[in-house]
């Protein structure tokens, strides 16, 4: 808004009427994502598409959704989109609102997956251990038995796997909002948020697979 007030030499408020009220536009962060190329699409659609029909006899609510991420010590902020009024710099410290970044961040993976009215338990991945399918079935086929494999999964689907569209999220909002001291201190407060997680919100999340499937059927017609 403030680039393009000052180039066609009008307040910013004035630049923020026209956008909103004038064009109905509204503004969005950019973010990441896979880039698929046509060969890819092809597929993605037809295993979409076959994920979508078997969801009609209702076997996706008893479907265990797995996946993995990444937490680290410090707190998940975008320095961009938190301020703080201060005096100095100094008092913005004092306050700890200024997040010192490493390099080399102390962190640690977890793998965990979802039902319509279950959950894995929280599994802490030791380092250099590769999470695949193989894992996946160590630690959650005792409990569940129906499984998408990795070749009925849609590659770079992110936005169609509940952990990654809902669960990671919530996760991430509850847990990675401060610094942690230690990884045991991490730890503590992933499983303790994890465990939180009720039988509402996995089924809320799970009945919005079958509706996300079919978004994306739809866009490609």
């Amino acid at each position: 808004m403030r680039k393009m007030a000052k180039e066609y030499e009008m307040s910013r408020e004035s630049m923020r009427t026209i956008v909103k009220d004038k064009l109905k536009m509204i503004p969005y962060r950019m973010q990441k994502g896979a880039f698929l190329n046509q060969k890819n699409k092809t597929l993605r659609m037809k295993k979409t598409r076959k994920l979508l029909a078997g969801t009609k006899d209702g076997s996706h609510l008893t479907t265990l959704f797995t996946d993995e991420k990444i937490f680290t010590v410090e707190a998940n902020k975008n320095g961009q989109n938190h301020w703080i009024i201060v005096t100095d710099y100094q008092s913005a410290c004092e306050k700890e609102k200024i997040l010192n970044k490493t390099s080399h961040l102390a962190s640690v993976m977890v793998f965990a997956g979802i039902t319509a009215d279950d959950k894995t338990p929280l599994n802490f991945v030791d380092s250099g251990v590769k999470v695949n399918q193989v894992y996946y079935w160590e630690v959650a086929s005792r409990q569940f038995s129906e499984f998408i494999s990795d070749a009925d999964w849609p590659a770079s689907s992110p936005d169609l796997n509940p952990m990654d569209y809902a669960v990671w999220i919530y996760l991430t909002e509850k847990v990675s909002s401060k610094n942690y001291p230690s990884i045991k201190a991490l730890k503590t407060a992933l499983i303790k948020k994890w465990d939180e997680i009720d039988d509402d919100y996995l089924r809320a999340v799970i009945d919005a697979y079958p509706k996300r499937l079919k978004a994306c059927v739809e866009e490609e017609k």
